[in-house]
């Protein structure tokens, strides 16, 4: 594959001496009419083209619900990869952005109807199935167009259930042009958290000592004052270079573009590098007849990792505690319990590290390469008859190796120690391998007819596809020699350990077709089938499945009734079903759940003492299959007072039958492992809206205005009887936040309610309580009146899915100067604020909490005191609502002001400006679960929950684009 990208690269170079001005037709659609696309959303431009999947249709055609954007819109708020810039600008579309270097946003269309990985969208570029798009060059992007409905993502089938991105990049059209775009910027934490300094962190330490009925207090006089956020966190800095020369002649057309990504994270030595090179080439020969196009990209990445896990030891860790002490050696939280003073020696404050010394010893390197690439022909037989065969393949690469120096670590958590105590290997190291490789080959005709006003397209073919094909290895060994240049395996002296598999192959065979035809341009519909084979249910009676749809449009502007008024420009009312299916969860699931899953149990018994080779039940025998989407839905778009306002409006009732969830077994079950069933059956229901005006004024101004809202009710209709209350959320010190039940939503608040504070131990002993409950405690709502505070008196609070999220955007442009704001929120949810609860003792707090704690009867009735008890509870829970002003951007355009230069724009942008939240923690915008785990969506996991402190990022760049 490296040879095929030298040589396509080496053709397309040929192709610039040739290059004369003409545009070039390829897969059914032109780069001209792709570029012609509106702002997001807004902008219904009849003869748009949209791609939908193995073809074609223009926006005032479509019978479905699909949003588009253009290269502009990405380009206009610059991000490491293209779903970032998409927040707010897409109805029905909720992208949830994590400001990690290198991170992937989670992207949720029409509400979230399943627990697993499968969760995310199934993304397409150039008619190339792929993981996602991290390693695509935003600028090398045309548009983005989301198959948001059944009706239009059925095309897809079993993949298509949580919708479909489809990704058209750049290609080479007219004279040669080459671009040159370049910004750089810095970043730092916003909406940080106020923390506790070294006498509020004393007071509050005595005040919970003296509670606790301890008797080891601090001093007020203290050696050190530590703002642990200024030691670990820094001004993160990022520079981009992107250059792309593109251009087409009669008969070849060619586009050839490299960017190179660096950042320099907010922790210490936190660095991402992203290199990308991509050659898109077309060829047309036999007149046109026959047309063939070629993609290739590679992409690099080199990532120092740090560990997150120092932010929230940040939050947590004693300011009484330095980096280090005077004679050099690391701080560890310990004070004299004789004199009250921190220092190296003594009772340890709390438990928690030193986190300077955890980014210090954090020693990783990760490097990745991606190849993906596909080749398409397309041969005319007769006109209107044409077969179009495309092959494509992703080959992947990943290398990391991580050092960990154990005796300087073992060191540096007393001390007190000394080398000659230590016993164990003084370090390791560890390499990672992975590499993986996925193909897919499809073939399929298409026909297209028109004849008097009835106008008709077909496609039907056939699609092959494997992937998952590759192995993962494991080697770790220690006592290496400590210079970096000798870190091998081969030098270790001490144990070595391998670890090494290849995975199972996944494999997926279908048919698919669909059928167009309008009247007159009047009434649409289309019809589309596709029926899909999956290896992942191989041994499962459903290893095949059928997912059909349907859709309708009338567009009532064409009516006789409605031509030549003035008013109405465009209306269109279209409604659709659809059946689709989800077959992306963990292979191991139904290798598991389809046989008995066993754990070995080796035993020597009889009169020969035979080793006999057993094993016991793990979890239950399961027949899990994919999960079915069904849905129906409709909406109207509108364009009126000459194109001037415009719009469109949805609605959407998507039922997800049978939803694999992750089963936990209750302890008499006589099982010990988790696995997976088919256990609910939810349903995501709601609007959608986007409206907008445009116009020009008498003075050369051009403006727009627009904005989206959505509306999503999440609601789990029924739980097989055996899950029903299963429970979830765990914040790590045995208490649960969730609970699975019927009527509910996914991921559901389940605890106690809190009615106020206890001012007495009067007051306690006369009133239900838990155990151990005394003054300044969280007091708890007796909801059965039965006298006792248990489980049965814990109650739902909503859940912290959104229950509607929304955008807003602005654009100006005058002469040279462009201008344009977006900003972004959500609402309707609840966060549990998990740092401020599950906390061991001895931590530090932030300034709300240590100002509004109770100290004393009368005090408070709302916040608990300094000592307190951590259950479960609403009191925790907190409004998810936030605003974002997400990107502002002010630029000039300096026109054929520079001799060869066409264009020179330069532009300033400030990203996450500001965020308007109740929010008392870091961030409301969770993404992922506690520590460094990614966003997984199990609805009953620790998502919606901060355990782990992650701030929001702010941005601000200065950039410059060039085009010759």
């Amino acid at each position: 594959m490296r040879k095929i990208l030298l040589t396509s690269i080496f053709v397309s170079i040929a192709g610039v001496l040739s290059a004369q001005e003409d545009s070039l037709r390829i897969d059914q659609y032109s780069v001209e009419e792709l570029s012609d696309s509106l702002d997001g959303d807004f902008g219904l431009e009849l003869e748009e083209t949209v791609v939908v999947g193995y073809g074609t249709q223009k926006r005032g055609d479509l019978t479905s619900a699909v949003s588009s954007v253009k290269a502009e819109d990405i380009m206009k708020q610059p991000a490491t990869t293209a779903m970032q810039s998409l927040q707010g600008k897409l109805s029905g579309v909720n992208v949830l952005n994590s400001d990690a270097p290198g991170a992937t946003p989670t992207v949720i269309i029409r509400g979230m109807g399943t627990a697993l990985n499968g969760m995310n969208p199934l993304y397409i570029v150039d008619g190339l199935v792929v993981s996602n798009i991290n390693n695509i060059n935003p600028n090398d992007i045309q548009s983005i167009d989301v198959l948001k409905d059944a009706a239009s993502s059925a095309i897809y089938g079993v993949r298509g259930a949580n919708g479909v991105v489809i990704v058209t990049t750049k290609r080479g059209r007219g004279k040669t042009r080459i671009t040159y775009d370049a910004y750089a910027g810095v970043r730092n934490a916003m909406n940080m958290v106020d923390m506790a300094g070294t006498q509020e962190y004393v007071q509050y330490f005595n005040e919970a000592e003296a509670a606790a009925g301890g008797i080891e207090f601090l001093s007020t006089s203290q050696p050190y004052n530590t703002d642990w956020f200024d030691e670990v966190l820094n001004t993160g800095m990022f520079f981009n270079n992107s250059v792309a020369i593109s251009g087409s002649s009669d008969n070849f057309g060619y586009y050839f573009g490299v960017d190179h990504f660096a950042e320099e994270g907010i922790l210490d030595d936190n660095k991402f590098k992203r290199t990308t090179v991509r050659n898109n080439n077309d060829y047309k020969l036999f007149d046109n007849r026959l047309r063939i196009s070629q993609n290739i990209s590679a992409t690099f990445t080199h990532e120092i990792p740090k560990p997150f896990g120092a932010i929230d030891l940040a939050y947590r860790q004693s300011p009484l505690m330095p980096v280090t002490f005077a004679d050099g050696t690391w701080g560890v939280p310990n004070y004299n319990v004789e004199t009250g003073v921190a220092g190296p020696i003594g009772q340890p404050m709390n438990s928690h590290g030193n986190p300077v010394a955890n980014l210090y010893f954090n020693n990783e390197k990760i490097n990745t390469t991606t190849l993906q690439g596909n080749l398409e022909a397309t041969l005319d037989i007769v006109d209107g008859l044409s077969v179009t065969s495309r092959a494509g393949a992703t080959k992947y690469w990943y290398n990391k190796r991580a050092f960990a120096p154990l005796l300087d670590q073992w060191l540096a958590a007393d001390p007190t120690r000394t080398e000659a105590q230590y016993t164990g290997n003084k370090n390791s190291l560890t390499f990672n391998e992975i590499e993986t490789f996925r193909w897919s080959w499809e073939n399929f005709v298409t026909y297209t007819k028109s004849f008097g006003s009835h106008n008709l397209s077909a496609v039907v073919g056939v699609n092959a596809e494997e992937q998952s094909i590759g192995f993962f290895s494991n080697m770790t060994g220690y006592n290496v020699p400590v210079e970096e240049q000798y870190w091998s395996i081969h030098h270790a002296t001490g144990e070595t350990t391998i670890d090494q598999n290849n995975y199972t192959k996944k494999s997926l065979a279908s048919y698919f077709g669909r059928l167009q035809y309008d009247f007159d341009k009047r009434y649409f519909i289309t019809a589309i089938i596709r029926r899909d084979g999956s290896s992942t249910f191989y041994d499962n009676k459903d290893f095949w499945g059928t997912f059909p749809s349907i859709s309708a449009a009338w567009n009532v502007t064409n009516e006789e009734f409605l031509k030549d008024n003035g008013v109405i420009n465009f209306l269109k009312l279209r409604g659709g079903w659809g059946k689709l299916g989800n077959d992306n969860i963990p292979f191991i699931v139904n290798k598991i759940n389809t046989s008995l899953e066993s754990n070995s149990a080796n035993y020597v018994f009889g009169p020969g003492q035979d080793l006999i080779f057993g094993a016991y039940l793990g979890s239950p025998v399961k027949d899990v299959s994919w999960e079915i989407v069904k849905e129906y839905g409709g909406g109207v778009d509108f364009e009126f007072l000459s194109g001037k306002l415009f719009g469109t409006a949805d609605y959407y009732h998507k039922t997800t039958e049978n939803a694999i969830l992750k089963i936990t077994p209750v302890y008499s079950s006589g099982f010990n492992e988790d696995f997976y069933d088919h256990a609910a059956e939810i349903v995501n229901k709601g609007y959608e809206f986007s409206l907008g005006w445009r116009d020009n004024t008498s003075s050369g101004l051009r403006y727009s205005v627009s904005g989206n809202i959505n509306f999503n009710d999440n609601e789990i209709v029924s739980v097989l009887p055996a899950y029903e209350g299963m429970m979830g959320g765990s914040l790590g010190n045995g208490r649960l936040t969730k609970r699975l039940e019927a009527g509910q939503e996914l991921g559901s608040w389940w605890m106690y309610e809190v009615e106020g504070i206890w001012q007495s131990d009067e007051e306690i002993t006369n009133n239900p309580h838990i155990a151990g409950a005394q003054p300044g405690f969280l007091r708890y709502k007796d909801q059965n009146g039965d006298g006792v505070i248990d489980d049965r008196d814990k109650k739902f609070f909503g859940g912290y899915i959104p229950s509607y999220t929304y955008g807003v955007n602005l654009s100006l442009e005058y002469k040279g100067f462009d201008f344009s704001v977006t900003g972004y929120g959500v609402g309707g949810n609840k966060i549990y604020n998990g740092i401020n609860n599950a906390r061991i003792g001895g931590e530090n707090v932030s300034m709300e909490m240590y100002n509004d704690r109770w100290t004393g009867a009368g005090t408070s009735n709302t916040n608990p005191g300094a000592y307190r008890d951590y259950e479960a509870s609403n009191y925790y829970l907190e409004d998810g609502d936030y605003f974002r002003l997400s990107n502002v951007t002010l630029g000039y355009n300096f026109r054929d002001m520079f001799g060869a230069a066409r264009n020179m724009r330069v532009y300033v942008t400030a990203q996450n400006l500001f965020m308007i939240t109740k929010y008392s923690g870091f961030t409301p915008e969770l993404t992922r679960n506690t520590g460094d785990q990614p966003y997984d969506g199990n609805p009953y996991g620790t998502t919606g929950v901060e355990l782990s402190a992650y701030p929001t990022i702010r941005t601000f760049l200065a950039g410059v684009n060039f085009e010759f």
